[in-house]
């Protein structure tokens, strides 16, 4: 590619779809062309007057017309196949929101799509492009925290109730986060089982505590729940423990703490006052997005590969029948491998 400004588009104009918008219009390294709702064209040419792209209500539409060199597609959780199915079939670069999809069959189809599109498609992931999570990488990277004992995933925000009637279907939606999270930082998970409940006797299992084991030999425990409250503290934490020390993200945003094994206090890391793009969730996706235009344009792998949606979902399900047959899941290698 030359170094004229990429052609974006976004299908999408929710609340999470212009933040995609507004991500590739401030970027010099993109031009935002287009947006595309669904069928509200009122809301749709109101969002593509204020940043200066054309509206569309088909997806096949504005694909045929500004034939973009990478286009953003936000759905709501439950209907993600199809839209992510035809721009995959399209084979323009892409990059699309999580969950990958909720059936496993209907994931496996859009990832081999991606893979035989000769697109690079990859997934937003965004929780790994806030400053607390790059801290820890960098610590696991350069042998600080050594070899890993055990991991904890705790992230317990309200969402309830569920929009959606598949059991458990917080642990694909939701904490598919955490899934990807775990993996991330601490490679394959090898088994998992765990129990769940049903405080209202609504038959929705909306809390749940998984055991989980690594390739690695390292042991786990991830909380999930959506019965907590946004407003409550602490909703969010993760923990990688190893024989050099332990680094605790325990707000996806606000702080990261690292205390080495017989140290005497820790090392935190907190957004000062001014750090702006520190404070602000929706700004992750803008650090994404210019990873994921960097790829483009150095012709790399891009950051976060749509497979590793597949793995989350993958994952999400197997603790999902862990539970409901209470038993432990042997979940082998991610798909492809």
């Amino acid at each position: 590619m030359n170094d004229a400004p990429l052609k974006a588009a976004v299908v999408g104009v929710g609340w999470w779809g212009r933040t995609h918008v507004e991500a590739y219009w401030r970027s010099p390294e993109t031009e935002l062309v287009a947006v595309c709702g669904r069928t509200n064209r009122e809301r749709t040419e109101a969002v593509a007057r204020q940043y200066g792209a054309r509206a569309y209500l088909d997806i096949g539409e504005m694909l045929e017309h500004e034939r973009p060199d990478l286009v953003s597609v936000i759905a709501p959780d439950g209907g993600h196949y199809l839209p992510y199915k035809q721009v995959l079939q399209s084979g323009v670069n892409c990059l699309v929101e999580k969950p990958l999809a909720l059936d496993l069959a209907e994931g496996k189809e859009l990832a081999e799509l991606a893979r035989s599109s000769g697109a690079q498609c990859g997934i937003n992931f965004n929780h790994r492009y806030t400053t607390p999570f790059q801290c820890l990488a960098k610590d696991i990277a350069e042998g600080r925290i050594g070899r890993q004992y055990h991991l904890l995933w705790r992230f317990t925000g309200g969402h309830y109730p569920e929009g959606l009637a598949q059991p458990l279907a917080h642990l694909l939606y939701m904490q598919c986060h955490g899934f990807n999270l775990l993996e991330t930082y601490g490679g394959p998970i090898a088994s998992l089982g765990g129990h769940a409940s049903d405080p209202r006797g609504t038959g929705q299992l909306t809390s749940a505590v998984l055991s989980l084991r690594f390739a690695s030999g390292a042991v786990g425990s991830f909380v999930a729940s959506v019965d907590g409250d946004y407003n409550n503290p602490d909703i969010y934490r993760l923990e990688v423990m190893g024989e050099g020390g332990r680094g605790v993200v325990g707000d996806a945003l606000g702080r990261y703490e690292f205390c080495a094994r017989g140290a005497s206090r820790a090392e935190v890391y907190t957004p000062t006052f001014f750090d702006d793009e520190g404070r602000q969730f929706t700004r992750t996706t803008d650090r994404h997005i210019a990873e994921f235009v960097r790829a483009l344009r150095q012709d790399e792998p891009v950051p976060i590969p749509l497979q590793e949606g597949l793995r989350a979902l993958e994952l999400g399900l197997a603790a999902a029948k862990a539970i409901i047959e209470s038993r432990v899941v042997e979940v082998g290698p991610a798909s492809g491998q």
